[in-house]
């Protein structure tokens, strides 16, 4: 089946922006939504294009799925990740509190690397599984993962590998920037990212219904494209993010994520 058949959307040009009254909110626990946190399947076409004009290259295959349940006796919200090309190129198992969404357990897995990093928020441990006994990981990117993580905990962070399911929870204004403090486990420090509501604009489903959405935008270099971002599409009617452009800056090509209508499974 060709992957590219089935994405719903596509993007009008009706763009409207906001004037500058922005608002600020730096996330914590009781901005979030997290009644609406989404159960069940989700799916999500990646590819990648040099021009905006040229032809998707590298499909991928992201597959979510959120349940609600219990992990080691308490109540947990628990995402299960995969990314499939020709191959199974990364795996993602995260545990969430459901009332904070603070991440208790994450368990990474990419082909490239060769091996899983497993990190405990409860135990404060880290622990490196290699694929095979070919596998040697360096000493130093041990330190450096567990140094980063142990940096990450005296502030509250919510998990940057679950990014797409964050904005579903965020409460969207005209202009309103966020500020998220983000960590993404075994790939640097915790951050501070800022994201804000530029306007709005409309897409169209596979039917020809118009669905009007949130843009919100995180900007590399000082608010200017040239400079790189990533941009996402978000339903106003159900918070779902529809769509995500990523432009590397000067040239460096653009990335794109296009929820899919239909489970994949």
């Amino acid at each position: 089946m060709k992957l590219i058949s089935i994405v719903a959307l596509t993007l009008t040009l009706s763009s409207r922006t906001f004037a500058d009254n922005r608002d600020t909110v730096r996330v914590q626990p009781h901005d979030l939504n997290l009644n609406r946190a989404q159960t069940g399947n989700m799916n999500y076409l990646m590819y990648s294009k040099k021009g905006k004009s040229d032809i998707p290259v590298r499909p991928t295959l992201i597959s979510f799925n959120i349940s609600r349940s219990d992990y080691e006796g308490k109540p947990a919200l628990i995402v299960r990740q995969q990314w499939n090309s020709d191959t199974t190129t990364h795996k993602c198992f995260t545990v969430f509190d459901p009332a904070t969404f603070r991440t208790l357990f994450h368990e990474t897995y990419w082909k490239r690397l060769g091996y899983t990093m497993k990190f405990d928020f409860r135990t404060n441990a880290v622990s490196f599984v290699p694929t095979s006994a070919t596998i040697i990981i360096p000493d130093s990117v041990k330190a450096t993962a567990k140094q980063d993580f142990i940096g990450s905990l005296s502030t509250f962070n919510l998990n940057w590998h679950a990014d797409l399911i964050i904005y579903t929870l965020l409460k969207y204004q005209a202009g309103r920037t966020f500020i998220i403090n983000y960590y993404d486990p075994g790939f640097g420090k915790n951050e501070q990212v800022s994201y804000t509501v530029t306007g709005s604009d409309v897409l169209t489903g596979s039917g020809g219904q118009k669905i009007d959405c949130w843009i919100l935008n995180h900007f590399n270099d000082d608010h200017s494209d040239n400079g790189g971002y990533e941009r996402f599409w978000i339903s106003k009617s159900t918070n779902e993010v529809l769509k995500m452009e990523d432009f590397g800056g000067n040239g460096r090509g653009y990335r794109y994520k296009l929820k899919l209508g239909v489970s994949a499974e």
